[in-house]
């Protein structure tokens, strides 16, 4: 660390002054273990953040909290553009929370002046259509976009960064706003401050919670809301991105409510003050939707494996585990754009069956890996369209139920995925559809979570669009889609594991 502190404060100072929640600095700063180079959070000022021709440049309300950088994109390639000067790839990370309106993801370019060439993600982040999302990306993880290796030079020199449009929209406007902007040199180890100010007020339909947005070395991600019900034991209830959140469900008992602030590498801070109030709308009945029934069965199970691995397991490491679905290049990259802040590897072979991925887990996932979880897919070799005995149908998900218990053993917090469809002449897929039928049962009897690429496949639309014609494979969109389901299941996940005692 202090090799990195001497050589940022003679090489690494900024071409423009940044304004943030801690004052303005124009050059590194060492805090709490990680050396921050930029943090902005827009109330003041863009941030030394540009346009060009085909760009509108704001201030806009955020619904985080204050106010968001607003990019209104009129070409196509254009984006915000930020001046840098940061010698060196290694651990540097850039942290922001994104908004997309038909600007569907991350794309960015960081220049390296040592190779001429722009540096990229290999995963670009997903942006739902108008929805406040995290984005965490490692700059040591990018690629040259000249060149054919997997990851940048650790010798970098970066001068500047700037995102850019896919593609303009046929109809409307593409805009990209940006929240807690922060560039630093991690991994970050040091949780948000206590929240201090946490506040309730009783409205006809619900009780509003609110507070202020508690000092962190980086920036906080999100906020998780505990709740105790007339003296009740306190549960946790909600997640939000915003600094205030509505709870429609206290009715008319007195609850006492909490919250804490989740930094970017899901560093844990502690619980607030507590506020008790008694409510005075109506209870609306809760839907819980699979995914939300699922995370009931097992958190209790996912949160003892998860301590089990606390520092021993890469925290932030995902690992795809299966067979041939799992091993196309850009699988991962779609995984990773899904899930949004962690680092993704994947170990996917062609042709192999669930047994084989009992024989090999340790060779070729765990020892290279130690993921912090480990997502798993394998049985499309098995079936293979037919239908079988239940017997043997069931010997095969017992294949996939050892993975999950040796992964568990050493700490990792595993998720099973449902096979997808196979071919076109069947639109149930009758044989695949049993043996996840058979998956889903055995992994909520072992309270393992479940991810139902299958069913999103199949909910889809024409199956054709997400299958190869070889009626086995996934196309990219197909890929994305099964990126989506994962992420699904990791959300109610990270739901469990963002708590406190």
């Amino acid at each position: 660390m202090k090799k990195y502190l001497t050589s940022a404060l003679v090489l690494m100072t900024f071409f423009l002054q940044a304004s943030c929640g801690s004052g303005v600095s124009s050059q590194p700063k060492e805090e709490k273990g990680i050396i921050v180079y930029y943090k902005n959070n827009f109330d003041q000022d863009l941030g030394g953040f540009r346009g060009a021709r085909g760009l509108e440049l704001d201030l806009s309300k955020s619904e985080i909290e204050g106010k968001a950088l607003e990019a209104t994109v009129k070409k196509q390639w254009k984006g915000p553009g930020l001046s840098i000067n940061i010698q060196g790839s290694k651990d540097l990370r850039m942290a922001f929370m994104a908004k997309g309106v038909q600007f569907r993801r991350a794309t960015l370019n960081v220049f390296d002046n040592k190779a001429n060439d722009n540096t990229t993600p290999n995963g670009y982040r997903f942006l739902p259509d108008d929805r406040w999302v995290p984005v965490l990306y490692c700059l040591d993880r990018f690629r040259y976009n000249g060149r054919g290796r997997d990851y940048v030079d650790g010798d970098t020199d970066y001068s500047g960064m700037r995102f850019w449009l896919e593609k303009l929209p046929k109809t409307g406007e593409a805009k990209l706003f940006l929240d807690n902007f922060v560039v630093y040199r991690g991994p970050d180890t040091s949780p948000p401050d206590k929240i201090e100010d946490l506040k309730a007020k009783a409205m006809a339909d619900g009780v509003r919670l609110s507070w202020s947005m508690p000092h962190d070395n980086a920036f906080p991600m999100v906020y998780a809301i505990s709740r105790s019900r007339d003296g009740g034991p306190f549960k946790k209830i909600a997640e939000t991105y915003y600094t205030e959140y509505l709870d429609r469900s206290c009715g008319s008992a007195t609850c006492t409510y909490r919250v804490l602030a989740v930094d970017f590498e899901n560093n844990i801070g502690e619980w607030s003050n507590v506020v008790k109030i008694k409510g005075k709308a109506p209870i609306q009945e809760m839907k819980f939707t699979v995914l939300e029934r699922d995370r009931e069965n097992y958190a209790e199970h996912v949160r003892e494996i998860h301590k089990r691995g606390a520092g021993k397991v890469n925290k932030g490491l995902v690992c795809l585990y299966g067979d041939s679905l799992t091993g196309p290049t850009i699988y991962p990259y779609m995984v990773a754009g899904a899930l949004g802040v962690y680092k993704v590897n994947a170990h996917g072979f062609a042709g192999v069956t669930t047994g084989w991925g009992v024989k090999n887990l340790e060779q070729q996932a765990l020892s290279k890996d130690n993921p912090e979880f480990l997502l798993v897919m394998f049985g499309t070799n098995n079936v293979r369209g037919r239908m079988r005995d239940r017997k043997v149908f069931r010997g095969w998900v017992n294949d996939l139920l050892t993975i999950a218990k040796k992964a568990e053993a050493q700490g990792i917090v595993t998720i099973l995925g449902t096979i997808p469809p196979r071919g076109f002449k069947d639109s149930e897929s009758k044989p695949e559809a049993v043996f996840n039928k058979m998956l889903v049962e055995a992994a909520r009897a072992h309270k393992i979570p479940v991810a139902y690429v299958f069913e999103e496949i199949q909910k889809s639309g024409d199956r054709r669009k997400f299958i190869w014609r070889d009626g086995v494979h996934w196309t990219p969109k197909g890929m994305e889609v099964a990126a989506r389901a994962w992420a699904k299941t990791m959300r109610q996940v990270e739901f469990v594991l963002r708590d406190a005692e």
